[in-house]
């Protein structure tokens, strides 16, 4: 069984960068349009077996609903490595052989995208780990199997996610992605983003 997962903190809190610079309020809006759209097209995967919101955030999980996304209820938030691991261990009791991670604020992702990983996956039967534009950030990561690493979300995650590949011998891809490159965190995210779409 093939899962997604779409690792979700909480509206209030999202994005502490891009409100340095932009109003608390629109802020909100901007995460509430990604995320509306990441769970949209990962709802339209033709390859995933099931795909699931972690959160505690009471409004994401009405969006997730409303495009058939499942829920795993955190009762308590620590980070995103700890929700994404937590996850993980739920889905490997329902028989996941492999998950992808897919965060909620990737404005340009496609269907196609996330289904592009997973045919990789089929070819390889390996981890696959997709870098941010800037090299330094995962944002996308499958592994397999789910518990294969540890996660290390945050600064340098893609070095340290690698690393852990190593340090474990498990085979992984790096599979670069300019859809999945483009997460939006800040000011000079949204106006590169708005370079190539239009998101107002």
């Amino acid at each position: 069984m093939k899962f997604v997962i779409v690792p979700f903190k909480n509206f209030k809190l999202a994005k502490s960068r891009m409100r340095k610079d932009i109003s608390d309020q629109k802020t909100e809006e901007i995460v509430e349009k990604m995320l509306i759209h990441v769970l949209s097209e990962v709802s339209k995967s033709k390859l995933s077996n099931g795909n699931f919101i972690v959160t505690k955030d009471k409004k994401a999980m009405e969006l997730a609903k409303k495009v058939g996304i499942k829920i795993i209820e955190e009762e308590r938030q620590v980070s995103e490595s700890i929700s994404v691991d937590y996850a993980s261990k739920l889905l490997m009791k329902k028989g996941a052989e492999c998950i992808l991670r897919i965060p909620g604020d990737l404005p340009l992702l496609s269907k196609e995208d996330i289904d592009t990983i997973f045919k990789k996956y089929n070819d390889l039967s390996c981890s696959i780990i997709v870098p941010s534009k800037s090299g330094n950030g995962t944002n996308a990561i499958l592994r397999k199997p789910p518990d294969v690493i540890k996660s290390y979300f945050g600064e340098d995650s893609f070095k340290k996610h690698v690393d852990e590949f190593k340090k474990n011998k498990a085979q992984y891809e790096i599979i670069k992605n300019k859809n999945i490159g483009l997460d939006i965190d800040c000011l000079s995210d949204l106006k590169d983003f708005e370079k190539s779409k239009n998101y107002s």
